[in-house]
């Protein structure tokens, strides 16, 4: 459309999407449309700080604009849900291997017998049937739900204790930003993408996604100690509520779509 009419266009980088091609030929592909596709945009919008400086490495950099994601914090708020027999860690989002969750089974099952825990997974994907193997070998009771309607989910952050997302790599997790408004205590691996939204033993726990053990240790403190878990989540919100309205942030991309249009 840009070529044959001359229409403006605004793409969005927010992943790194060649660190999940299966082969050389896939990640060739997916960097040769990556690159035609930077230097084609009028502007480019990036969610993290780690973000702009890749793509302002390959384009102008007057054309990157950092807009991060942002969550409706009135539809994802703390809230009274049922609350489960057991301490329940809370898992959302596909069940593929980039999201390490053998790993959390694995943390988990080094709990078990020191009180009540249970692990509810909300998703699906590649992994479900290696998943629900392993939680039997760490004799770990682990719920597999099926994705959710979006406007099911602050009921289910209400219900659980804990929210985990131990994943090799992110790009800038809406999910965990969901968790995070809806005043829950979050753990997640210290990878860019959490990096830039959590600050640690502030507005959530980060832990090494290749260790186990200190993920278990983290779980164990948040499970145990609630006044700490309770701090957590509050300051989660409050953080949220500063840095990733959705309202806001949709007003400023709808302003930068209009000063590219114009601009045209």
């Amino acid at each position: 459309a840009k070529r044959r009419f001359g229409v403006p266009f605004v793409t969005t980088y927010g992943f790194w999407y060649s660190a999940l091609a299966r082969s050389r030929t896939t990640r060739w592909l997916r960097r040769s449309v990556e690159a035609m596709g930077l230097a084609a945009a009028d502007a480019v919008i990036v969610p993290t700080e780690e973000f702009r400086a890749y793509v302002a490495s390959r384009v102008d950099s007057a054309k990157v604009h950092v807009i991060p994601n942002g969550v409706d914090t009135e539809r994802f708020r703390p809230g009274s849900g049922e609350r489960l027999p057991t301490k329940c860690i809370l898992y959302v989002g596909r069940l593929s291997a980039e999201k390490n969750l053998d790993a959390l089974v694995e943390a988990t099952g080094k709990l078990m017998g020191r009180f009540d825990v249970s692990l509810l997974f909300v998703g699906d994907g590649p992994c479900r049937n290696r998943l629900a193997v392993a939680a039997r070998r760490w004799a770990v009771p682990l719920e597999l739900r099926p994705f959710l309607d979006h406007r099911a989910l602050p009921a289910v952050f209400a219900a659980a204790d804990v929210f985990v997302l131990p994943s090799l790599t992110e790009g800038h997790p809406k999910v965990l930003l969901e968790a995070m408004s809806a005043g829950l205590a979050c753990i997640a691996s210290n990878v860019g993408g959490n990096r830039a939204i959590i600050a640690d033993g502030e507005s959530g726990l980060l832990i090494d996604p290749r260790d186990p053990g200190a993920l278990a240790e983290r779980i164990e403190r948040v499970l145990t100690q609630e006044s700490y878990a309770r701090a957590l989540g509050a300051r989660a919100r409050a953080q949220v509520l500063a840095h990733y309205d959705l309202a806001a942030l949709v007003d400023r991309e709808i302003a930068l779509l209009r000063r590219v249009a114009r601009a045209a």
